[in-house]
């Protein structure tokens, strides 16, 4: 034997030590990243490298599986050599989104971040391994519940009055693709139509995300024992849990498994490659196949991971392109607050409500005074009224923009100064002048304290039909909200017609700042949007009332 085969030989037998030591005691990880490369010795071919950026889940497999694809190149005279990096599948995604350090191969845990990030369409990369998205729940829950749990499978978490009423918990949507692809199976469930977004908010009002970098035992206090929470999570993280508890005799308990019969997504670890140059993809093709070998797939089986394609629990195929974007946009949005400075325009608000009783401005008045004892403490609003006196300013601010649970000197807080501030608003009989000015500046006063983490929304309340205005005012307006209007910034105007159809002008108004204008037939209707006031968060148009 020759001494470039020895070199060769040692350098083989290294890093299939280090892949071994990775795969036996790297498979939990967390973000950050590491690495392992082939050493260069004893080869003389043209060095041809390629980068490879793998989620941790999958990482020390294909650590182990750089080791053999580089010591086999190497054996042939060959000089490939295949860098696995460790990385969370979110922090890659924002790499590739940013376009500065971008990897040749990526493997992110699931198809739904090649096509967030803008690489590749969901479903068109191959797949090199695959663990469903299960529930785990405590040893005494699964005695009593799991067959329950896993018929009702993704619907199990709807609120109602069924016994027991499931609590769910999920890895971070923004940084996992379990997160996302669990939110995903949670709207397929909530059925299609009308009513499906009420039943979507309604399950992710109550969801709660597992701490980043944590395991799935966290969720349940740490004992695996906690009354109903259910735990929606790759198959992965409770066979590697309960391993451990196993092998290291811990004191938490292990968690039991329940399998949605009615199907469930799998994360799918797609084989992105991202390089244009001809040799490295040429490397890329060669290492696939390393990956799709049988040694491959056993070292799949011992870090928790199936292969591609094994259907059994059912798959349920919910990435789909731009879903992934659409439905971690509507998380994004559920955890905004509420900033909005609501204005009335009370004219001709004696006008009689159809289909009620009363008048229309007392519709306005039921359902902003409901809606100020409906909407949490933590959201900031604000009031003003239009006078219907004439001069220099046609609009009275009743109150600032404040968080409703502010406490004011007198003992009191935001929530009752609006209240009591209301009660003093009275309904004119003709039509006040102003309105368009008005808006205007409650779209600048909006803009002043615009809430960074928030909706922030003007609201107009007006009895609807048709109003009259200059031309010129109402160009005014448009061309003045137009500009103004960012959408990285965004403060939108929502136009509430009580009784009848808002004026086109103010549809118009409501449409440059990328908010709307809707017809109230019933009060309840405005109620029900303050107390579902996450769908406001989450449409795209505010058609929430309807």
């Amino acid at each position: 034997m020759n001494p470039p085969s020895r070199r060769a030989r040692r350098s083989r037998d290294q890093v299939t030590v280090a892949a071994a030591m990775a795969l036996g005691v790297g498979l939990v990880l967390g973000g950050g990243g590491w690495a392992l490369a082939a050493r260069d010795s004893g080869c003389d071919g043209a060095r041809e490298r390629l980068s490879v950026s793998a989620d941790p889940a999958i990482a020390p497999a294909a650590l182990a599986a750089a080791a053999r694809f580089n010591a086999a190149r190497r054996a042939a005279g060959q000089c490939p050599s295949v860098r696995v990096t460790a990385r969370g599948s979110g922090e890659a995604a924002g790499v590739f989104r940013a376009a500065r350090g971008v990897p040749d191969v990526w493997i992110p845990d699931s198809s739904a971040w090649p096509d967030l990030a803008g690489r590749r369409p969901a479903g068109q990369a191959p797949s090199i391994a695959s663990s469903p998205i299960v529930f785990g729940v405590s040893a005494t829950m699964a005695s009593r519940y799991r067959r329950d749990l896993e018929r009702r499978s993704w619907g199990a978490f709807r609120p109602g009055r069924r016994t027991p009423e499931f609590h769910l918990r999920l890895p971070d949507p923004a940084r996992t693709g379990a997160g996302t692809v669990s939110l995903l199976a949670l709207q397929a469930s909530a059925g299609s139509g009308k009513g499906a977004l009420d039943r979507f908010t309604a399950v992710l009002r109550t969801a709660e995300t597992i701490p980043n970098g944590k395991g799935v035992e966290t969720a349940f206090g740490g004992g695996g024992d906690e009354g109903s929470a259910v735990v929606a999570a790759p198959e992965q993280a409770f066979l590697k849990h309960n391993e451990r508890v196993k092998q290291q005799d811990r004191d938490g308990e292990p968690i039991a498994v329940a399998y949605p019969r009615l199907g469930t997504p799998y994360l799918d670890f797609p084989y992105v490659v991202a390089t244009s140059d001809a040799k490295r993809r040429r490397v890329a093709d060669g290492f696939l196949k390393e990956l799709r070998s049988p040694r491959t797939a056993g070292d799949l089986k011992r870090a928790g991971l199936r292969g591609p394609g094994q259907s059994a629990p059912r798959p349920l195929a919910v990435v789909r392109p731009g879903a992934a974007a659409g439905v971690q946009e509507t998380w994004r949005k559920l955890g905004q607050g509420l900033n909005v400075l609501a204005l009335i325009d009370p004219s001709r608000g004696g006008a009689p409500m159809p289909g009620a009783t009363g008048t229309r401005f007392d519709a306005m008045v039921k359902a902003l005074s409901t809606g100020f004892a409906l909407v949490p403490d933590d959201s900031s609003f604000g009031l003003w009224t239009l006078t219907g006196a004439p001069g220099r300013r046609p609009y009275r601010p009743l109150t600032p923009i404040r968080e409703l649970g502010a406490r004011t000197q007198d003992g009191g807080n935001q929530r009752l100064i609006l209240q009591e501030r209301l009660q003093h608003v009275r309904p004119i009989r003709g039509e006040a002048a102003g309105l368009y000015p008005a808006i205007r500046a409650a779209y600048r006063e909006v803009d002043r304290h615009y809430g960074k983490d928030g909706l922030n929304v003007v609201l107009v309340l007006t009895a609807g039909g048709p109003r009259s205005a200059p031309g010129t005012e109402i160009a005014r307006t448009v061309k003045n909200l137009g500009g103004a209007f960012n959408a990285r910034r965004p403060v939108s105007v929502i136009v509430l017609g009580f009784g009848a159809e808002a004026d086109p002008s103010l549809r118009k108004v409501a449409a440059v700042t990328d908010g709307g204008a809707y017809k109230i037939d019933k009060p309840e209707m405005v109620m029900r949007l303050f107390l579902r006031s996450d769908q406001l968060r989450v449409c795209d148009e505010p058609r929430c009332p309807e």
